[in-house]
């Protein structure tokens, strides 16, 4: 038997075999995009054949994290603020990043109407391409009623992982100043498990 903590469990490498006693929600998604998608190390040049299931799990995941990371607001601030400032892209990216998660995990859908403060009543238009060369977000127009945008999926699945890698870091680092909070919001969350068959 090996004995882990919260944060061992909750950063639980998806290439492990699940416990019999079950495992988080983390590990299980991570596990089940690296059936989709292929090792967290690697991509496939051509886009999944499961894409919309991958980018779901993808913005879900980045959903389910910034609960983890950040202390303020509701979903939309915090997961706003999440990646913003761990993916370090701009306010305004950040804002169409959650609009694109609304619409996939909302509408299964690839546009969406703001109906937060955020450009109120504007419509959200998305493109997902897995072009390697492709940025993360690229603002392809913006008409005051309409934008559009073009995202990297390959590039969105390292935004994810990366965010998993930065919290389990800052989660180790006793000095960092979300430290605490993030430890206590793995201590809650970690003890949620899934028991899955394989």
């Amino acid at each position: 038997m090996i004995i882990t903590g919260p944060i061992e469990s909750f950063f639980k490498n998806p290439g492990s075999e699940p416990s019999s006693e079950g495992d988080g929600i983390l590990f299980h998604l991570r596990r089940d995009l690296v059936k989709l998608l292929g090792a967290e190390d690697q991509h496939f040049r051509d886009a999944s054949p499961h894409a919309m299931l991958s980018l779901m799990g993808v913005l879900a995941g980045i959903d389910y994290l910034s609960q983890v990371y950040s202390a303020t607001g509701g979903s939309r601030t915090k997961c706003v603020e999440t990646v913003r400032e761990l993916c370090k892209i701009t306010e305004e990216d950040s804002q169409a990043i959650y609009q694109l998660r609304c619409a996939i995990i909302h509408s299964i859908a690839l546009s969406t109407i703001s109906d937060c403060n955020y450009r109120r009543g504007v419509k959200f238009n998305f493109e997902i391409t897995d072009d390697d060369a492709c940025p993360l977000i690229e603002k392809q127009s913006d008409d005051g009623s309409e934008v559009a945008y073009r995202i990297g999926f390959w590039k969105l699945r390292e935004t994810f992982l990366n965010i998993v890698a930065t919290l389990e870091n800052i989660a180790r680092d006793v000095g960092h100043p979300r430290n605490a909070h993030v430890i206590n919001m793995i201590g809650q969350m970690h003890s949620e498990k899934i028991l899955k068959a394989e």
